[in-house]
């Protein structure tokens, strides 16, 4: 039945599904530029992550303000999660707009939590902080566009893709409209898989350093170093460990020290136990939370999801299923995740663009589909729903649910396709030992 299905594609189709997945994308959100004027700020309140206009309360802006404890940062609480290396990071920003003159007689660590957030509109009073903030989200969107160039696409298709990416709901109204440090991170993670694998011995070395810079700012991205174990290439896992060392310790040394290190640790701990992941399909402890498994079998299930993606990271074949697998665990494992780290699944579309676009099997409109939803706005979901916000849970948006189902139906169809491929090799081998006999 199958086959029959994808001899009616390659006979009757004429469109390929790499084209199929450009003209989703680019009508999808072009037409919601089209009728946001006719919106106004319902529009944009139904596309940001938090449904409403308060931009100051942006990631980018309270973590320089956390960057300006330095030594003390940790003690912040524990929303004073990132690494020191994000807080270096951020620190090196601060000093671009001038923060430490604007802020130098504020005891910020006497603040309440509260008070601190609405802070940021003080931030916004520092005179190049609008013309900083500019530089920090074009610098991010730069590192995508090294990675799109890179790829073995044609010209036209590169400039559609740069824009499918720049205007999509992960990117646009996430990475950037929050300013959260994963517009960065996942850029580097993109421009390391294609160096990952070059000729040339320096750019080999580059891919390295920037993984190990990525898993600093973010420490989940330490999982890349699975794709060089797969390929039993130990010598430059080993160099990664020891550039992932540094870039994760040694910024502590400006940062609290060893006691930093432990408060950090106490925050995420505490920041774990304190969220309610009810109904949150953003990450797998959410789902798991929204069917009432919550406490240890939460945990033991949520580490066996881990284990079970890097199983079938080592054994898949195909490499927009390993790349699938990869981008889950970066944006499905870590807690409190949100719509930015779906930029994670340009891994795999970057490498179904490469291999397998062109091919017009069934299973490959299907993922056309899926990656044009993830990396396009939902209008046409929008205007059904008639731009509805939310489901009175803090985040979660009409518009977000579409795309993560999106985002999750995508795993499943990588997992059913290798399930088959294994069902499919386990019964060749059966036949042929059979024959053999």
């Amino acid at each position: 039945m199958l086959s029959k299905i994808q001899n009616f594609f390659r006979k009757n189709v004429p469109v390929k599904p790499i084209t199929l997945f450009f003209i989703i994308s680019i009508c999808s959100t072009g037409l919601f530029f089209l009728v946001l004027p006719f919106l106004g700020k319902h529009g944009l309140d139904w596309i940001v992550m938090e449904n409403n206009a308060h931009f100051e309360s942006a990631d980018y802006f309270l973590c320089l303000l956390f960057s300006l404890g330095r030594n003390h940062v940790y003690q912040f609480g524990i929303d004073a999660c990132y690494s020191p290396l994000s807080y270096g990071f951020f620190y090196l920003i601060s000093k671009m707009a001038y923060l430490d003159d604007l802020l130098k007689n504020v005891d910020l660590l006497s603040i309440p939590y509260e008070e601190l957030i609405n802070m940021t509109t003080k931030l916004l009073s520092s005179p190049y902080q609008l013309l900083v903030f500019i530089i920090y989200s074009l610098t991010g969107i730069l590192l995508y566009l090294l990675a799109i160039d890179e790829l073995t696409i044609s010209r036209c298709q590169k400039r559609l893709l740069s824009v499918i990416v720049i205007f999509s709901v992960p990117m646009l109204f996430g990475a950037v409209e929050r300013g959260n440090l994963t517009l960065y991170v996942a850029g580097l993670v993109l421009i390391a898989a294609k160096l990952k694998d070059a000729s040339s011995p320096v750019k080999r070395e580059i891919a390295l350093v920037l993984i190990a810079i990525s898993a600093g700012l973010k420490f989940y991205p330490a999982f890349m170093g699975i794709l060089y174990l797969k390929e039993h290439r130990f010598k430059e896992a080993f160099r990664l460990i020891f550039y992932g060392v540094i870039c994760v310790f040694v910024p502590f040394a400006f940062f609290g020290g060893w006691s930093g290190m432990q408060q950090l640790l106490s925050n995420l701990s505490s920041l774990a136990a304190q969220s309610n992941y009810a109904y949150r399909i953003q990450f797998f402890q959410g789902i798991l939370s929204t069917f009432g498994i919550h406490g240890f079998l939460n945990q033991l299930l949520n580490t066996a999801f881990l284990c079970i993606l890097l199983i079938l990271i080592m054994w898949t074949k195909n490499k927009t299923r390993m790349m699938t697998y990869l981008a889950a665990t970066l944006a499905f494992y870590p807690p409190n995740a949100y719509r930015y780290t779906l930029l994670f699944f340009l891994l795999p579309l970057f490498a179904w663009l490469e291999e397998e676009s062109e091919c017009c099997t069934f299973s490959n409109y299907i993922t056309a589909g899926l990656f044009s939803f993830i990396f396009s706005i939902p209008t046409i979901f929008g205007l059904v729903t008639r731009f509805h916000l939310n489901f009175n849970l803090y985040t979660l948006s009409y518009a977000e649910v579409f795309i993560y189902v999106a985002a999750w139906l995508l795993l499943a169809l990588q997992m059913l396709r290798d399930i088959c491929s294994f069902i499919g090799c386990h019964r060749a081998g059966t036949v042929h030992n059979h024959q053999n006999r």
